[in-house]
């Protein structure tokens, strides 16, 4: 029984996915507890609390409740514990982290707040909370050295979750392109006919799904359902409700995947994202997209007030932004969504070969900062020297 133990905190879906994979790799050193879902059960963390996918105002109201547990019950693992990892979940964590200093706990931060977005103040907070900042987007890292907090860009978790997927179907995810035929021999794997392939990506939380799935319907009905196949695949923990699973069945061209993501923006031509994490993935194998951004109304116009300084939400769009690169970014349609703009959109991207070409070259540029890197890894070496 390793001697040293480890609070491991997530949220939501893709905080968790993250976890496990560090798990992997901590908890042959390490006793691991936390808050998270299958995934790090599954990866050897004993769990004191379930994610709860809270996400802006009235989600969090709903799931108060379930928060509230899991804060007590992660202060009193205070208690036991010898040091603290927490993924992303801002709001939550960083209270967390307050009282973690009391018991003077060891921190480490994994996946930055979005501090270049808006509420730049918690920086200050961050500084005196947090003894080490693992980020995952190249630019992060100059925002910490400039205010003095140890801190490295480690690549991200994504990579290599996209990288162990797609070499299990025979594909090398290091290769810059993948080829027609690779595109071919998935989609024969899953009796996928169709010349062309779109992925559609609703969100990971259930609010993001039922704002985001009437449009992921209106858009199949938009398509000529011999010619193109649609993909949806699930996040994890989520499931569709019958209604919209009874459509989608009768549509006759449409495939849901459970997880995996990956694979379905491989075989892919285009895919039509909510804004998030999936926006990387479909940079991380070159397919061009259109994001669509919806929140509560409500919500919506509190973070529009409070975000500064940032012009886009695509993740491929602020990383160019930041690094201040000229080049061509991915369209985004934010809170007012038309089906009809989009599947023009989409239909540039698979039929104009110059535009096309133009944004699978941009995707290529962002990949270089995240091809080789192992995360996961990168945050156990951290761990092992911060925690011992």
């Amino acid at each position: 029984m390793p001697s040293k133990k480890l609070l491991i905190v997530a949220g939501e879906s893709s905080g968790e996915l993250y976890g496990s994979l560090i798990a992997r790799y901590l908890r042959n050193d390490f006793e691991l507890i936390g808050i998270g879902g299958k995934h790090m059960s599954r990866a050897g963390v004993k769990l004191i609390g379930e994610i709860t996918h809270a996400l802006g105002v009235f989600e969090v109201i709903g799931k108060l409740k379930k928060l509230k547990h899991n804060m007590k019950m992660a202060t009193e693992a205070l208690k036991e514990v010898n040091g603290v990892i927490l993924i992303d979940f801002p709001d939550f964590n960083l209270a967390l982290a307050k009282k973690a200093k009391v018991f003077d706990k060891k921190i480490l931060y994994y996946v930055s707040p979005q501090i270049w977005a808006w509420r730049k103040a918690r920086l200050n907070k961050i500084k005196k909370l947090v003894d080490y900042m693992a980020v995952v987007l190249p630019f992060e890292e100059e925002i910490y050295r400039r205010i003095h907090v140890p801190v490295k860009f480690v690549g991200h978790p994504m990579y290599e979750v996209m990288k162990e997927e797609l070499n299990s179907l025979g594909l090398n995810f290091d290769n810059e392109d993948l080829s027609s035929d690779d595109k071919k021999n998935i989609r024969d794997k899953f009796g996928i006919k169709q010349d062309t392939v779109i992925t559609l990506m609703p969100g990971s939380r259930p609010s993001e799904i039922k704002r985001k799935m009437p449009l992921m319907l209106s858009l199949i009905d938009y398509f000529d359902r011999q010619k193109i196949h649609f993909i949806i695949p699930k996040a994890p923990d989520i499931e569709f409700d019958e209604e919209t699973l009874k459509k989608l069945t009768l549509c006759g061209n449409v495939t849901i995947f459970n997880e995996q993501s990956f694979t379905a923006l491989a075989m892919s031509d285009v895919a039509v994202i909510a804004s998030g994490t999936s926006t990387l993935q479909a940079t991380l194998v070159k397919i061009p997209m259109a994001v669509v951004y919806r929140l509560n109304p409500v919500s919506y116009l509190i973070g529009r007030a409070m975000v500064k300084g940032v012009k886009h939400i695509a993740i491929p769009n602020v990383i160019v932004d930041f690094m201040n690169e000229n080049n061509i970014r991915i369209p985004e349609f934010i809170q007012k969504i038309s089906t009809i703009e989009i599947a023009e959109e989409v239909n540039k991207m698979l039929y104009d070969n110059s535009y096309r070409d133009k944004i699978i070259n941009f995707l290529g540029k962002i990949r270089k900062y995240f091809i080789g890197k192992e995360a996961s890894k990168e945050v156990y070496n951290i761990c092992t020297k911060l925690f011992y």
